[in-house]
């Protein structure tokens, strides 16, 4: 058998991507945005702020695997993190309804992420804006903890646990893409071209 005949063990690469969310998780970046959140709306339920914390840090895994990994890969690899979080999720017995309200929960929050991110993503290689990135996202996390009629200005000051959370989702972000580049060149390495 040959290198390239070699197949992907999607579910494992899955499996790979699972404990760097998991790790994310119980990282600076997480406890930041819990932090966030509480300052954002006292009255949000640990519960919820939880939730929306795992919801942020999942997309921001799936968009690392869309910038890591070769296009051709990118939808089994993030299927294969998909396979290994409903291995994690089969022992906690949900329903199928709350199985579906999740997954349309996580279809939601994607779509809300996705213009945010892309504007964010931008800014960072804009050599004249300023050092606090992530923020349209950031502020979206806010509103999905809870929608407000009048939302406070989260990014006043320049210490604040908005900029807190700026700095953590960046280093976050930052140890994402190198694990991923790690995964890339050892499962991929013989699908990128020769120079």
């Amino acid at each position: 058998m040959t290198e390239a005949s070699i197949p992907v063990d999607y579910l494992g690469l899955g499996r790979q991507l699972a404990s760097l969310l998991g790790a994310s998780l119980e990282g600076a970046s997480a406890d930041a945005m819990k932090e966030l959140a509480r300052a954002y709306d006292p009255s949000a339920s640990e519960a919820r702020i939880s939730a929306e914390v795992f919801i942020f840090h999942k997309y921001l895994v799936v968009q690392g695997c869309i910038g890591a990994f070769p296009e051709p890969h990118v939808e089994r690899v993030i299927g294969g993190l998909f396979a290994a979080l409903n291995e994690k999720a089969t022992g906690l017995a949900f329903s199928s309804e709350r199985q579906m309200a999740m997954e349309q929960m996580w279809q939601m929050r994607a779509q809300q992420f996705d213009a945010p991110f892309t504007k964010d993503r931008e800014r960072i290689f804009d050599e004249a804006a300023d050092p606090t990135y992530w923020k349209q996202s950031i502020s979206r996390f806010c509103e999905n903890v809870c929608e407000l009629e009048h939302p406070p200005d989260i990014w006043t000051g320049s210490n604040g646990p908005s900029h807190h959370a700026s700095h953590c989702v960046t280093a976050a972000i930052d140890q994402l893409v190198s694990a991923m580049s790690e995964m890339n060149r050892l499962h991929f390495s013989r699908d990128l071209p020769a120079f």
